[in-house]
C-alpha cells in the first residue's frame, strides 16, 4: 500500500503499481508498506477513515495477458506461478465448502510438469490459452490452489476475484464462498462494500497520477526516470492476435462486474 496525509493506494498487482510505488518513494511523508499488501492483511482499519481511498484497475485482457507474462518471466516469484505450479494442501490454505474433497484429490494428481510448461514461453498464444483455461473453466478451477479454487460460483472471474481481495474487507467478500445467494445478488451486495471510492487506470495512469497530485497541492516530482515493470510495455495491440475466441468470450462473462463498473468495451462484438 501507498499512504499519505489524507489518501492511501492498494496497489492491485499487474496495474501500475510498481511506477506508482517507485513515483511515491521520492516523498519523504508517504508511507510504503509491503508491495501488493491489503488493510486485511496490515489490519490498519483506521485508513478507511481517509478521504480518497484510492484503488488500481486495469482493461480485463491486458491484466489477464500481463500477469502470465510476468509470471514467465518470474517463475516462483509470481504467487499465482507457484500456487498452480504446486501441491497447495497445508490446513491453513484449505476452506471447507461444497468445493473441499475435489479440491484435494486434484492437487494430490495434477501434472505439475504439464503445469510448469506453461510458463516457459511468453510468446506462446497455445501455452497462454492453456493458462486461460485453468482461470476461466470452472472445471478445472481447482488447479489453481488458492482461495480462488474454494468459489462454487462458475461465472466469477479470477481479475474479479482478486479486485475484491484488494478493495473489499475479507468479512464482506467471504460470502463468495457459499451458495446461500446467487452470484449477481452477491456482486450486487459486496458492490456496496467496496471502501475504495475512486481508481487509477491503467491505461491512464500518469495523467490520473497528475491530476492526483495537482489537485492534493503535492510537488510534481519527476515522472520520466521512474522505473517501470517491463512486462506492462510489452503486449500485443491486437488481441485478437493472442486471445483464442473462447477466453475472450469467457473472460468478457466472468469479468462482467469489472467490464461494467469500469466501462471497459467488450471486443468480442467485433469478431465475425
Amino acid at each position: 500500500m501507498i499512504i499519505g496525509n489524507n489518501f492511501f493506494i492498494v496497489d492491485m498487482p499487474k496495474s501500475g503499481s510498481t511506477f506508482l510505488r517507485n513515483y511515491f518513494n521520492q516523498y519523504k511523508n508517504i508511507e510504503l508498506t509491503i508491495h501488493h499488501e491489503t488493510i486485511n492483511q496490515n489490519k490498519r482499519f483506521d485508513l478507511l477513515n481517509l478521504n480518497q481511498r484510492i484503488g488500481l484497475i486495469r482493461n480485463p485482457y491486458a491484466w489477464y495477458l500481463s500477469i502470465w507474462k510476468w509470471s514467465c518471466k518470474n517463475k516462483k516469484k509470481s504467487p499465482l506461478y507457484s500456487d498452480i505450479t504446486s501441491r497447495r494442501l497445508k490446513l491453513k490454505r484449505l476452506r471447507f465448502n461444497s468445493r473441499t474433497f475435489k479440491y484435494v484429490i486434484c492437487q494430490i494428481t495434477k501434472d505439475k510438469t504439464y503445469l510448469k510448461k506453461l510458463f516457459e514461453n511468453p510468446n506462446s498464444k497455445k501455452n497462454f490459452n492453456d493458462f486461460l483455461k485453468i482461470l476461466l473453466n470452472f472445471n478445472l478451477r481447482n488447479i489453481v490452489g488458492s482461495d480462488y479454487s474454494f468459489v462454487p460460483h462458475e461465472n466469477l472471474g479470477f481479475m474479479t476475484f482478486s479486485f475484491f481481495l484488494q478493495n473489499v474487507l475479507r468479512q464482506d467478500y467471504n460470502m463468495l464462498f457459499y451458495t446461500e445467494k446467487n452470484l449477481e445478488k452477491i456482486l450486487s451486495n459486496i458492490n456496496k462494500k467496496i471502501y475504495t471510492n475512486m481508481y487509477f487506470k491503467t491505461e491512464n495512469l500518469e495523467n490520473d497520477l497528475k491530476e492526483f497530485v495537482i489537485r492534493n497541492k503535492l510537488e510534481l516530482k519527476n515522472f520520466h526516470k521512474i522505473e517501470r515493470n517491463s512486462t506492462s510495455q510489452n503486449h500485443i495491440n491486437n488481441y485478437f492476435d493472442f486471445f483464442s475466441k473462447e477466453n475472450l468470450l469467457l473472460i468478457e462473462k466472468k469479468d462482467e462486474f469489472i467490464f461494467k463498473k469500469f466501462n471497459y468495451k467488450k471486443i468480442s462484438k467485433s469478431l465475425k
